[in-house]
């Protein structure tokens, strides 16, 4: 499980806190402002900073992607109690497209007005009394009609907000296929030696007789290089798109992609000093790219995807494994967070695992609920054949074939 911070070390000092700003009023004994504007933003900066933890909540980065996305505005919901803050929820509002699938086939994308909570924008005290006026005033808000839906996106399953979430809404608002996911992390040992030593012995052998065979082959031709600068990144972005133009990924549209909204991320990751780009070269080809984030002394894995011409020699889990020897040897990271989703390796390296969700919430108007009329099926529909699937051993089956042909197609 990822390192748990107590509550009372988040909680800013009287003399510390942020003044209620923006829209403010009162919800029971709290009371509730939603920050809609930069400067109003900027009243709480303090708060913020002393409570994030993870680099997509950062403030900076929160900023960073609200300017690069035209026609999206804050909508940060601050509880304070006896003047103090004591607990937000970090979200925006912008148009977004909603998708409505079965499998892999999109269905249709219809852009609607979103507010959207981002992952991991739950920053001090969510108490169950507290997720329920966050609760209410996202309710709120879909009443107004400031958004068409409301999305949480993936909150830990069996936390408060998670519980209240899936019964916020009534019968015809209500989300009746949330989106659920594993999540990994593993933690690090103090040495090389000691992170080999809990694996399995299968794992160990394996791995030790793969990173051997590469080595051979290549005729120790194996390099593995790190990007970590500004002046760096034209370099990382031409070698790693060489490798994800080829991934089943790419052919999903999702994944690492060469465009401006990226590169504009990573230059600000760069920046902040926060940007590991991890790429393998066999003989002096591009051949696999790990990229993510050390925040907090944590890695957050972003992209990750290795050329099929390679596939043979098992590039993306040598890569990983360098890189998690290196993370050992330095001392410098102490965990390593996978991210969302099913995985070998993930389920391999991990060390501790929990189930997150993400939710709808449709505003109690005609969009609102014509929308969810829309989705509900296909919804509902896609989650019985993969149940099914999943029954019979068909589904991974499935996914690998499609994923091959994902492949043949951007080749």
């Amino acid at each position: 499980m990822l390192p748990q911070t107590e509550f009372s070390e988040l909680v800013p000092s009287q003399t510390n806190s942020a003044s209620p700003c923006g829209e403010t009023h009162q919800q029971g004994a709290v009371t509730v402002s939603i920050l809609r504007t930069l400067p109003e933003l900027e009243s709480i900066r303090n708060t913020w900073t002393r409570w994030q933890r993870h680099p997509n909540s950062d403030i900076d980065f929160y900023l960073k992607v609200l300017a690069m996305r035209p026609g999206s505005r804050p909508h940060v919901i601050v509880l304070y109690r006896d003047g103090r803050p004591e607990a937000m929820l970090i979200g925006r509002v912008c148009d977004e497209q909603i998708e409505c699938r079965i499998g892999y086939k999109v269905l249709w994308r219809p852009r609607k007005r979103h507010l959207t909570f981002i992952y991991s924008g739950q920053l001090g005290n969510f108490s169950s009394e507290n997720c329920k006026v966050f609760i209410q005033e996202i309710k709120d808000s879909l009443r107004r009609d400031e958004a068409v839906v409301a999305w949480l996106h993936f909150i830990r399953e069996g936390s408060p907000l998670c519980e209240l979430a899936q019964h916020a809404s009534s019968p015809f608002c209500r989300d009746y296929s949330p989106s659920v996911q594993v999540h990994r992390s593993t933690t690090l040992q103090d040495s090389v030696e000691a992170f080999y030593q809990v694996l399995s012995p299968k794992v160990r052998k394996n791995q030790k007789w793969q990173a051997r065979k590469i080595l051979e082959h290549f005729g120790g031709n194996v390099t593995i290089r790190c990007f970590r600068e500004n002046i760096e990144l034209d370099c990382m972005f031409r070698d790693v798109e060489e490798v994800a133009k080829k991934t089943y990924q790419r052919g999903m549209g999702v994944g690492f992609q060469s465009n401006q909204e990226m590169r504009e991320h990573f230059e600000l990751q760069a920046g902040n000093g926060w940007l590991r780009a991890y790429v393998l070269y066999l003989e002096s080809t591009p051949a696999a790219f790990w990229i993510g984030d050390v925040y907090q002394q944590t890695f957050y894995s972003h992209f990750m995807g290795y050329d099929p011409v390679f596939a043979k020699h098992s590039p993306g889990m040598y890569l990983i494994m360098q890189t998690v020897e290196s993370f050992c040897a330095e001392g410098k990271v102490r965990q390593i967070d996978w991210g969302l989703g099913d995985a070998q390796y993930k389920d391999v390296l991990g060390t501790s695992e929990w189930m997150e969700a993400s939710f709808y919430l449709f505003a109690p108007t005609v969009s609102g609920l014509t929308l969810n009329l829309l989705r509900t099926p296909a919804a509902l529909v896609d989650d019985l054949a993969k149940s099914a699937l999943a029954h019979s051993s068909l589904l991974s089956r499935i996914k690998k074939s499609w994923r091959g042909s994902l492949r043949k197609g951007n080749g």
